[in-house]
């Protein structure tokens, strides 16, 4: 029974983000065995950040991705849900998954942050960065600790 359980935990879902859908469909392809959720909350009262780790993963059959997210957010990945799930699931995996999934295609896009990518495709930053790599770190040093820092 233990090395089966270190197997099924060590099992690493693979997968592109930016090839999957934001859907609950999508996830259980990934999670085949998110269906064997016996619905016997051993998950829940084995988290010691007392998050309603069944209530997530049911929200993840009903493919309610961002309220996984949200339910979700607090996980530290402990892996205590999965050491006592009799249905050998890893609900901490499954959660990574869909708060991804949430920041990939719900979360709207920073328009500072395409701005400054931009910027820095088009090599705004290059001349800066060279000389940078040319100095000193005793220069560098003295730089950083004299630099203006945003309020």
């Amino acid at each position: 029974m233990v090395v089966e359980r270190a197997k099924i935990l060590e099992k690493k879902t693979i997968y592109n983000l930016e090839e999957l859908t934001p859907s609950g469909e999508q996830v259980r392809n990934l999670y085949p065995d998110l269906v064997k959720c016996q619905g016997c909350n051993t998950c829940t009262m084995s988290c010691s950040q007392d998050l309603n780790v069944m209530e997530y993963i049911s929200y993840v059959l009903y493919g309610k991705i961002a309220e996984v997210a949200d339910k979700s957010f607090d996980c530290m990945m402990c892996s205590h849900c999965a050491d006592r799930c009799p249905a050998g699931l890893a609900p901490y995996h499954i959660a990574l998954l869909c708060r991804r999934l949430y920041g990939r295609y719900f979360v709207p896009r920073s328009q500072h942050l395409v701005s400054r990518i931009d910027e820095i495709k088009e090599g705004k930053f290059d001349a800066e960065l060279s000389e940078l790599k040319k100095m000193e770190e005793s220069e560098l040093r003295r730089r950083y600790s004299e630099r203006d820092i945003e309020p």
